[in-house]
């Protein structure tokens, strides 16, 4: 799992799939570095960095995967699971969804026992 200089490691990896023009997304690509919100409950949304996985960018109407770190995970513990998809948006515009893959901060992480719950 990578990690930037002077940053702690990745806190997923998401499926990022970038909504085509045609139906509400961008006109053009975003590159690794792409800090859009996801919205994590209802009501909070959280600036989320992404660096692309075998690509520098990603087109509209196209996907890859990335590994994510959320601004600030312990305000929202236990709300990140593999299968939990995402709104992705730059305002208030959806321009993506993120499905998660693989979650690596126990902090985010939902515990399996509350899943049955």
């Amino acid at each position: 799992m990578p990690s930037a200089a002077n940053q702690r490691p990745a806190d997923a990896r998401v499926l990022f799939e970038l909504l085509a023009a045609e139906h509400g997304g961008r006109t053009s690509a975003v590159l690794s570095g792409y800090s859009p919100a996801y919205a994590v409950r209802v009501d909070y949304w959280t600036s989320v960095r992404h660096e692309f996985i075998d690509t520098d960018s990603v087109e509209p109407g196209a996907r890859a995967q990335a590994w994510v770190w959320f601004l600030t995970p312990e305000a929202y513990p236990g709300l990140v699971w593999p299968g939990r998809v995402f709104d992705v948006a730059e305002g208030e515009r959806r321009v993506a969804s993120a499905t998660v893959v693989e979650v690596f901060n126990a902090v985010l992480a939902r515990d399996p026992a509350s899943a049955d719950r």
